[in-house]
């Protein structure tokens, strides 16, 4: 007895020693993770991101559960502009504490930022429901309903953050712009108004209030307020700032500069007011004072990044590339994944006409900070200058019957999209929306192009590019005269603005007027032969008349003037105007040269492939479609293409590699979905998942009759026969002579017994098509073969 109890002393002695050899691991891990947490606050307060990351990253493998390195790290990625990097550590603190809310008010608010609305409610409920009285998950609801162009519901949620806490400064300023947005000046001053009361210091009250009064024209009551700022708490050279910035916008500039002076007066020690002082003397257009005042602030900071990305935004706004050049590459030597250098380096390409290399420098911007407005916007200046055709993005357009639309309506698209990207994450942004409302105006998107006008109005008084623009939109309206009248009052005014010109001859060309247009698209042309988009509008003309010669004169003609790099866009455009005429073979021949001339320019490799499909020369295609992918690995039409030939060729193997990688690129393609679905309902062990594509085209396109086909097939394969049923019905309502549908419904009916309706739908089947793919079939089912 006794040596069972010594045996359990000395077991109950060593799990002692290994518990506290096992606490005294897991507290010594702690207090490293400690140390790697203060060396990274250390690291961020000195801006060494990167390296304090890695410092976090540390104390995250020593303590997976430290919410407080989790939660840190997530922040750090967001200083270092990696998204995607941010949301997973946020998540993982937000598990690792689920007491803490933090984590998911920051998921919250940086799912609204990228428009991502579902999920950003979804983390605002949770906050909500640990906490109903958090103002600041109000805040980020008030965000999201204003996202949602809900601006009522945002008014209340904030009134309701009020009745919790009258108090805070943010939600007043909040409620304030809002009011300011529905035209309540009354209660937006009231709002602002409050927001001084309980914060004198507030530098957003005060602006805002300026902002407002400068609305209303109350100038001396926007101008003293801002003065009056200057003597309350808080950092002066801000406020020294807004009041220069407030008189720069009154044009009055010598005031504007003296402010700007102050602001650097008061900060001998600081770079951005000797920035700020160096755009004003940019936007003034004085060259030397930019350049000295920014090279002052390069002095004492010889290797501040910002300040030598700053400089390099100042020289190529004076059209310095060159030393625009040397200083992004300085910085990019500093550090490789710096955005604003890889910025500023994608606008240096485009100076250079490089807007393949600038379209790979704003990619590159945008996945290192997807919340980068800019970047979105110079994405979609690249796409739409001539030269960057083929890039892959995104969003894809509609393939039709197995042969595609012209690649220009993709480009068109992916402009759209990342113009509409710019405007969601940064609503004011004037250039983008102008953008927008050109292409809504060509596209005769009246709801659309009035609604950006509205837009444009609230953020910019009328100019000459604004006025061209709205004579657009009253042309869309139909009111012709007004739209003319503008168009030659600016003209008279502006002599040398080409926009005018080009939207007057499109004001021609649409009203029937094709002497009138080309009149004016060749004065355009005639101020800037860089603009060879112009003679396409001019061919246009002439295609309308089916004046095919002159067409193709007027092409030769500008080839012969232009410089040897157009030559590609002439030849893509000869070919466009001998296919429309109806001669294939000498279109043929042009693509061919224009493509031999450029290679990766894909527009008249698609021109090519889709003669040579007309032609039943499948092979032939597939092979153009193949150097496509070869040059362009992520270019969705040529995918699909591929997809299409492979598919009605049999090789049904190949036809599913290639509709799935149209759907990793882009998942909501209707035809890439269909025609997967039909693929997998047909082999063993798919029908589950030929559901799930069948249910994405389903979703998208209702009205489809081959996407209901393909629906109603997998039903019926996976033994669902009165949804079967029902969905080959409204197939055949939309298309009565599809053999294949008829050959679908027919064994529907069968295996509902019906046995003499179904034999009915098999020979139909056969009258509409004897060779159709499932002809020998539906042959046995009628004992033909027998």
């Amino acid at each position: 007895m006794i040596r069972y109890r010594r045996i359990i002393f000395i077991l109950c002695a060593c799990i002692l020693v290994l518990t506290a050899g096992c606490t005294s691991e897991a507290d010594k891990n702690a207090a490293q993770a400690r140390s790697h947490i203060e060396n990274a606050r250390k690291f961020i307060a000195q801006n060494k991101i990167q390296t304090a990351i890695i410092e976090y990253r540390n104390a995250v493998n020593l303590d997976q559960k430290n919410d407080i390195a989790l939660f840190e790290l997530a922040e750090a990625y967001i200083l270092n502009r990696q998204i995607n990097n941010a949301i997973r550590y946020y998540n993982l603190a937000a598990k690792a504490n689920p007491a803490s809310t933090l984590p998911l008010l920051r998921l919250a608010q940086i799912y609204i930022q990228t428009g991502s609305l579902l999920e950003a409610r979804n983390y605002i409920a949770k906050v909500l429901e640990a906490s109903p009285t958090s103002v600041e998950a109000l805040h980020l609801l008030s965000g999201l309903q204003l996202k949602e162009r809900d601006v009522q519901s945002a008014i209340e949620t904030l009134n309701k953050a009020v009745s919790f806490d009258d108090k805070n400064t943010k939600t007043y300023v909040s409620l304030a712009a809002l009011y300011l947005r529905t035209n309540a000046f009354d209660k937006a001053e009231q709002a602002y108004l409050s927001a001084i009361k309980h914060d004198p210091s507030s530098r957003q009250a005060y602006t805002g209030l300026a902002r407002l009064y400068s609305l209303q024209n109350k100038w001396d009551k926007a101008e003293a307020l801002l003065k009056q700022m200057l003597d309350t708490p808080g950092i002066k050279i801000h406020k020294y700032t807004d009041l220069a910035q407030f008189y720069q916008s009154r044009r009055q500039f010598d005031l504007a500069e003296n402010y700007f002076q102050e602001a650097v007066r008061h900060a001998e020690d600081r770079v951005e007011p000797r920035m700020n002082l160096a755009q004003f003397y940019t936007r003034k257009g004085e060259k030397e004072k930019a350049i000295a005042i920014m090279q002052n602030a390069l002095d004492k900071q010889p290797e501040n990044p910002l300040i030598l990305t700053g400089l390099a935004q100042i020289y190529l706004q004076f059209d310095m590339v060159d030393e625009a050049q040397s200083l992004v590459e300085k910085v990019l030597s500093m550090d490789n994944d710096n955005t604003d250098a890889l910025f500023q380096q994608g606008r240096v390409f485009m100076a250079q006409d490089n807007f393949k290399a600038a379209l790979d420098n704003f990619d590159k911007v945008v996945s290192l900070n997807q919340l980068n407005a800019k970047a979105y916007y110079y994405r979609a200046l690249c796409i739409a200058e001539r030269g960057a055709t083929d890039r892959p993005e995104q969003k894809i357009f509609r393939a039709a019957q197995g042969m595609l639309d012209n690649p220009e309506e993709f480009e068109q698209d992916q402009i759209k999209s990342n113009l509409m990207a710019a405007v969601t994450l940064d609503p004011e942004f004037l250039e983008a929306r102008i953008k927008l409302l050109e292409i809504y105006i060509l596209e005769k998107n009246l709801t659309k192009a009035k609604e950006q006008m509205g837009h444009i109005f609230k953020l910019s008084k009328p100019n000459t590019k604004i006025m061209t623009l709205l004579s657009g939109l009253r042309l869309l309206e139909g009111d012709k005269k007004r739209a003319e009248d503008i168009l030659l009052t600016i003209i008279a005014n502006r002599p040398r603005y080409i926009p005018a010109y080009i939207r007057l001859g499109l004001l021609y060309a649409s009203t029937a007027q094709p002497e009138q247009a080309l009149e004016y698209f060749q004065k355009a042309y005639d101020m800037n032969s860089r603009q060879t988009g112009i003679v396409k509008m001019m061919v246009n003309v002439y295609l309308s008349q089916k004046k095919y010669t002159q067409a193709l004169d007027l092409v030769k003609t500008m080839a012969a003037t232009s410089e040897k790099r157009d030559a590609p866009f002439f030849d893509n455009l000869a070919g466009e105007i001998y296919l429309t005429a109806g001669q294939p073979k000498i279109a043929f021949d042009q693509f061919s040269k224009a493509a031999q001339e450029a290679p990766d320019f894909i527009s008249p490799k698609m021109h090519m492939a889709k003669l040579l499909m007309a032609q039943k020369k499948q092979h032939k295609a597939l092979a153009i479609y193949k150097e496509v992918e070869e040059r362009n690995p992520d270019f969705v039409p040529a995918l699909i293409a591929m997809g299409f030939i492979y598919d009605l060729s049999g090789n049904l193997i190949q036809a599913e590699t290639y509709y799935r990688k149209v759907l990793e690129r882009a998942p909501q393609h209707i035809d890439a979905a269909n025609n997967l679905a039909f693929i997998l309902s047909e082999k063993k062990d798919g029908t589950d998942e030929a559901l799930k594509y069948a249910g994405i085209a389903r979703k998208k396109a209702p009205k489809n009759a081959n996407v209901l086909d393909t629906m109603g097939w997998v039903y019926y394969q996976k033994g669902n026969n009165l949804n079967a049923l029902s969905e080959l019905e409204e197939s055949l309502k939309l298309n009565p002579d599809s053999a294949l549908t008829c050959f679908h419904y027919g064994m529907a009916l069968y295996r509902d017994q019906e046995f003499e309706k179904a034999r009915q739908y098999f020979r139909k089947a056969l009258k509409i098509d004897p060779g159709f793919r499932n002809a020998a079939t539906a042959r046995t089912m009628l004992n033909e073969n027998n």
